[in-house]
């Protein structure tokens, strides 16, 4: 049994009898689920991103601000927007064929918030963020890298649909189930 499984799982076996029963096999179901469909994106994804590949593709004035938000089962979230062209924004890279905040020098200027981290009792605290990148193939694929902690997720199972593009991924903490991630994007440019 995937990781992931055996973690949901034993999360939801605390009681006995028939209701525990039909709730871990839920769960069980779901979880085993989610890990058979890990890094397929959905069709309407490629058609969603084209304009967005043919926009940053133009040229360096030409980039793609986003926004994405997440939120899992213990009540954590985390905020991202950027739109900023030097540091952060996504850029095409021909090499890769993805959009990329990586580029240049550029690396790590993502900031990332989270819900649990206080500042003055204000949660989502700007001066506590984590350093990270994003890069999003043509297909749909999004991985996460974060800089601070060295390590990188995917959003697994990606859907694209209302201007938005949704899937889940990266557990926020030592959470043992992933976050839904839902990410707005937009093209940008320099200013003239």
């Amino acid at each position: 049994m995937h990781t992931l499984s055996k973690r949901i799982a034993s999360t939801f076996t605390l009681e006995s009898g028939p209701l525990s029963t039909l709730r871990s096999s839920l769960v069980g179901v779901c979880a085993l689920m989610v890990c058979l469909s890990a890094g397929t994106a959905d069709a309407n994804c490629q058609t969603f991103l084209a304009p967005y590949f043919n926009w940053a593709a133009q040229g360096a004035s030409k980039y793609v601000g986003f926004t994405y938000v997440s939120m899992q089962g213990d009540s954590r979230a985390s905020y991202v927007k950027h739109t900023y062209q030097n540091a952060g924004s996504l850029h095409y890279v021909s090499a890769t064929g993805n959009l990329d905040t990586r580029f240049g020098a550029s690396i790590g200027y993502v900031p990332v918030l989270y819900s649990d981290r206080y500042v003055s009792g204000q949660p989502f605290a700007v001066s506590l963020p984590d350093s990270s990148d994003v890069v999003v193939t043509p297909t749909g694929t999004v991985s996460f890298i974060s800089n601070t902690w060295g390590v990188t997720g995917y959003l697994t199972n990606p859907v694209c649909l209302n201007n938005v593009m949704y899937g889940w991924g990266p557990a926020i903490g030592a959470s043992p189930t992933p976050a839904l991630y839902v990410f707005q994007f937009e093209k940008m440019s320099d200013p003239t």
